[in-house]
């Protein structure tokens, strides 16, 4: 693993002479590759390797370990890191084992046995999740997942391929005769996103990868060159762990880069492609003459919507979807790129006021979370600045830096906790005024990436015409919100299927959408579906990005990937944990059970969520444990 010493660029060409024999490198070759990492991943890796890689990531973000809430968070870590990864990479296997004839694709995904609808606007729907081994009895076996295809190109149900390879994969290739090198500039805010781009990079990509990580992420580099040692032992793969502007810009200018995939921001992407001078890069934007030559795929965000269709909540069901956004606003100190920054209600619902009560409660009844990304505190202070009158909702818990025993995490100097920032607005898109202030509201054109959140009322909108809500509801989200990389959409189960809220489905632009959960649930499924941008985006004119990460099934022609979750999960999963200790132990047990599905695992897994200690009672529990298990699992 390259280090910041090493300034030259001997590496990198060491990998760029192996671009011929990577592109044509055949398949089988490539499968037992893949067999390789997916051995070091499943038996060569054991428990305490992955804890350290995430203990590694506590500690980044200003945690200490030691303490109850940094253990949970190290869990917590894991349960991500384990989930994502071992999704991807067992899926890649799968296709490569059906690429090279040695495998059946699952029966679902065949000619003749595919589950197809059309949408309200024409569009041929298919049914994708769950099909893979695994996923009907795993963590999110009650989840559901659709693709929604091309209507240009897709008119009718027969055109529908899955594992078409050549077709599904071809955008953004490499050359497949001469060889490509990518470069990939290491995401940031979560390192499983780099751990995965590398892999679509290579075996979706075809490319050879060079790979630099983020400043604050480099401790990361330990658990990839261990898990991805096949690929860099054969020189087809290298990282280093350089932290300047300098050395990346010389990377991605570097002439034997023929592509870059970069995980980050508008500003740094139009800054690499573009110019670094803000005169240049404007005069180059309008000659449409960019200074990189190499061939750009990203992921850049966006004002990521949540839309509450105004209907009848049950108060469970309303606690519940309210406790997620809440969470998934808290997660990662609001730096995720699908986090929910637009609260999107009608003006009038009976249940509106309990519904954002609750959001709030639950933000200010549990610990602030630990602002460690860089910038973030700018990036807040630019919010607070346009909206003086904000809200800012501080924790009552009592808990603060010096009684969490907080650290400075990512580059800070100093432990840092922010106030959420709660922004109140109101649009109509009825009048030229209102069209025309929307247009240039600060919250729906700027991602924080910072604990800010916006509460928007559409205007004209109520509970009794939902159709109207969500006409009003897409044109807003579409138009006036920058990006269209993910959205979630809250709705109850017994209208889920009525014109109405197929209609909002079928008319958002976004790439990802989740129902009645956070998007974040579309990135651990995206082998049977996609991540990244509504197609269309260019680089002289990029929100969310360019390119498209899983599609594993290599279904082609797909727009977007839409997720149905259970609007009310059993065990509060996906909400904000008052018992940190329990919610702990109970993703270690988790843990665990992922890594090695023993039967003693699963038991123990049981044992912690319902409290029963069924190693104790004896092997006569064995068989409820496991029954108990997977009617817990698969439960709708």
């Amino acid at each position: 693993m390259a280090t910041a010493k090493e300034e030259g660029f001997d590496r990198l060409k060491r990998v760029s002479e192996k671009r011929k024999e990577w592109a044509t490198l055949p398949v089988v070759e490539k499968l037992a590759i893949l067999e390789e990492i997916q051995k070091i991943m499943t038996i060569d890796m054991k428990y305490e390797d992955w804890r350290n890689h995430d203990k590694g990531t506590a500690k980044m973000m200003g945690f200490d370990t030691d303490t109850i809430e940094g253990n949970c968070e190290v869990e917590q870590q894991m349960l991500a890191t384990i989930l994502v990864v071992k999704t991807i990479v067992n899926a890649m296997v799968l296709a490569y084992r059906i690429r090279a004839g040695v495998a059946s694709p699952p029966k679902e995904l065949t000619k003749g046995n595919f589950k197809t609808r059309k949408a309200p606007n024409g569009q041929i729907v298919v049914k994708t999740f769950p099909t893979l081994p695994g996923e009907s009895t795993g963590l999110f076996a009650a989840f559901k997942g659709e693709v929604w295809l091309d209507s240009s190109k897709i008119q009718d149900e027969s055109q529908v391929e899955a594992f078409d390879f050549e077709n599904a994969w071809k955008d953004g290739a490499a050359d497949n005769e001469k060889g490509s090198l990518m470069f990939i500039l290491g995401a940031g805010n979560q390192s499983f996103l780099t751990i995965l781009d590398i892999l679509q990079g290579m075996f979706v990509g075809n490319y050879v990868v060079y790979m630099k990580q983020h400043p604050i992420r480099t401790y990361a580099n330990t658990f990839i060159s261990r898990l991805y040692a096949p690929l860099i032992s054969r020189g087809y793969l290298g990282i280093e762990a350089h932290t300047t502007i300098e050395r990346s810009s010389a990377l991605v200018y570097h002439p034997d880069v023929d592509a870059l995939h970069m995980t980050g921001g508008k500003a740094t992407h139009d800054l690499l492609v573009w110019g670094a001078d803000p005169i240049e890069r404007e005069r180059n934007l309008k000659a449409k003459t960019p200074i990189l030559k190499a061939t750009v795929t990203s992921e850049l965000g966006a004002v990521s919507p949540w839309i509450v269709v105004p209907s009848k909540y049950k108060k469970t069901e309303l606690k519940s979807q309210a406790a997620k956004i809440a969470n998934y606003i808290h997660n990662n100190a609001s730096c995720n790129c699908n986090t929910p920054k637009i609260i999107i209600v009608a003006d009038e619902w009976d249940q509106k006021d309990d519904f954002l009560k609750i959001i709030e409660d639950e933000l200010i009844g549990h610990p602030a979370p630990v602002a460690y990304y860089p910038n973030i505190k700018k990036r807040w202070e630019n919010f607070a600045n346009r909206y003086p009158d904000c809200k800012r909702l501080e924790t009552n818990t009592g808990l603060g830096i010096k009684e969490r025993n907080l650290s400075a995490g990512g580059m800070n100097e100093k432990p840092l906790l922010l106030p959420y920032l709660q922004i109140v607005t109101k649009v109509d898109l009825k009048t030229d005024s209102g069209r025309e202030a929307a247009s240039k509201e600060y919250a729906f054109t700027n991602e924080p990436f910072a604990p800010v959140y916006t509460i928007t009322t559409l205007q004209g909108t109520s509970q009794n015409n939902i159709l109207k809500f969500g006409q009003i509801a897409s044109t807003f989200c579409n138009e006036y919100l920058f990006g269209s990389l993910s959205g979630s959409i809250s709705c109850p189960e017994s209208i889920l299927n009525d014109d109405s809220v197929q209609s909002l489905l079928a008319e958002l632009k976004y790439g990802s959408i989740c129902v009645n959960n956070s998007a974040a649930h579309n990135y651990v499924a995206m082998p049977n579906g996609m991540w990244g941008a509504f197609p269309g985006e260019t680089t002289d004119a990029v929100e969310s990005g360019i390119g498209k990460l899983g599609n594993i099934i290599a279904i082609p022609h797909m727009e977007k990937f839409v997720m149905v979750s259970p609007i009310d999960p059993p065990g509060g999963f996906g909400e904000l944990k008052d018992d940190l200790e329990n919610w702990q132990r109970i993703c270690e047990a988790i843990n665990r059970w992922l890594l090695n599905g023993s039967v003693g695992n699963l038991i123990k897994l049981l044992s912690v969520i319902i409290g029963i200690n069924f190693i104790g009672v004896g092997v006569a529990c064995t068989s409820f444990a496991a029954a108990g298990l997977a009617y817990f699992m698969k439960r709708k």
